[in-house]
């Protein structure tokens, strides 16, 4: 097989739609996961991969010229989701206009849930459809478009889409990520959401078996496959070694087979490898027991993200969500006594959602007590089945990719069905004024400062986020 040179791109905007939200101060600056894992598939045919990702570039379109010039590359792939797809397509065209030889390939959720309208719509050549690894390296091989599954390309002036590609099962086959194509020095996690920096994420598993109205299943779907316990373990050792200093586990499934999810600290503790790492993605509370918990503290685990949505019942019903209140109650009540951080994901503007409604989701908040409470409000991503059921009832407003944006204005984008978007904000903006700013929360967050050091950064992140609206009543 030739050698090729495959240049992998992640858009600059990704950090940035942050930008004027209370959470812009904590979010991780981290390389990404999918760019690394498909380099490491690209290199294990010997390929010459270089990764830029431009969320950590002070001037993109400067970098991303002079590494066309000075790499000329074959192939170019460009990863993305819908918020990122303007960025993404205005990059494909830069690219086309100096390498008109060079085979575009967009991947991702977007690309994946979206593959006829990405490819309408942008000068990408063939839209990955779906887990990339393998689908990249046949690409690369140069095997006829015809004969790769998983893929949508243009041809004569239309575009085909052939069968999907049969998902990987045995996750352990796919090469360590090529985290080496990341300068690692350049990326840095607030310290709200790290211990030690910098911080590398990883997957243990992919697919969720659940059915929240709100995720889209498209790249991964609803089959759960894992990595073994000794995989996981030695990877977290290869990127240790690489000079990452803290590891979060960014999945949906981590603790969805329980044993597994014990092996693998039972392993990490047997190794002897000391290192603060964190459940960023969240587990499910039907997926945890006192056992695991108190495994995870002495495999050095310091936070631990819950999944919760709403405080109200028939709210987490409606999105499908399959769990309890007192389920809730109690996933937290044993974080704590493991002695572990807790932070808790919370929605308003769920479908279904009711001034009261929202006003429990606040209250059970404040009841449960977690360390970290983080609200968002929904934006029904294409691919979810909110998406879908609003579409139909001619409630999505916007097919402008770009405003599909967490935690920033929707009211161009969809019409709740029965919220006025005002209502939903003013219980946004309360449910952080009411837990941040409570007595109770700050007293507490001021001994945790003490005790660990971190009062001061607290007071710092405090004090960045006071303009996007604390003490506004809307």
């Amino acid at each position: 097989m030739d050698r090729k040179k495959i240049l992998l791109i992640y858009p600059h905007t990704s950090i940035e739609v942050f930008a004027g939200t209370k959470i812009r101060v904590a979010i991780p600056v981290i390389p990404y996961i999918s760019l690394a894992s498909i380099g490491g598939s690209l290199l294990r045919d010997s390929h010459d991969v270089h990764i830029l990702d431009l969320t950590v570039s002070n001037n993109p379109e400067k970098d991303i010229d002079k590494l066309l010039e000075e790499f000329a590359p074959h192939f170019v792939g460009i990863s993305f989701t819908s918020a990122l797809s303007k960025e993404a397509f205005d990059i494909a065209r830069k690219v086309k206009e100096k390498m008109p030889n060079a085979l575009l390939i967009a991947g991702g959720v977007h690309s994946t849930t979206l593959p006829e309208e990405t490819l309408n719509n942008s000068v990408f050549d063939i839209v990955v459809i779906g887990e990339g690894e393998e689908i990249m390296r046949e690409i690369v091989s140069g095997k006829k478009h015809e004969e790769i599954l998983g893929i949508a390309y243009k041809k004569n002036g239309g575009i085909k889409i052939n069968p999907r590609r049969p998902f990987l099962d045995d996750l352990d086959f796919l090469p360590y990520p090529a985290w080496h194509l990341y300068d690692i020095k350049k990326y840095h996690t607030p310290r709200i959401n790290s211990r030690r920096n910098p911080v590398g994420a990883m997957e243990t598993s992919r697919g969720c078996p659940f059915s929240c109205v709100f995720c889209n299943k498209t790249v991964f779907s609803r089959n759960f496959r894992a990595k073994s316990a000794n995989r996981v373990v030695d990877e977290m050792e290869y990127m240790l070694k690489l000079g990452f200093k803290e590891i979060h586990i960014w999945e949906d499934g981590f603790s969805t087979d329980l044993n597994r999810a014990k092996e693998i600290c039972r392993l990490i503790i047997k190794k002897r490898l000391f290192f603060p790492w964190n459940i960023y993605n969240g587990m499910r509370v039907d997926r945890m027991d006192e056992e695991l918990l108190e495994l995870l503290k002495k495999a050095g685990c310091y936070r631990v993200s819950i999944g919760i949505e709403s405080g109200n019942q028939n709210i987490i019903k409606a999105v499908n969500k399959g769990i309890t209140l007192e389920q809730i109650k109690h996933a937290a009540n044993m974080i704590k006594k493991a002695g572990i951080e807790s932070l808790g994901f919370f929605m308003v503007g769920l479908p279904g959602d009711t001034e009261e409604t929202m006003q429990d989701t606040i209250k059970f908040a404040k009841e449960i007590n977690l360390d970290l409470p983080k609200c968002g409000i929904l934006m029904p991503l294409p691919g979810t089945p909110v998406f879908e059921d609003w579409d139909k009832k001619g409630l999505i407003k916007s097919r402008d990719w770009s405003k599909y944006i967490f935690h920033a204005e929707r009211s161009s984008v969809y019409k709740h069905p029965n919220l006025e978007f005002d209502v939903i904000r003013k219980y946004y903006d309360k449910f952080y004024r009411e837990l941040y700013l409570s007595p109770r929360f700050i007293a507490r967050r001021l001994w945790r400062g003490l005790k660990t050091g971190d009062v001061f950064f607290d007071i710092y992140y405090f004090l960045r986020t006071i303009p996007y609206g604390w003490f506004i009543k809307r």
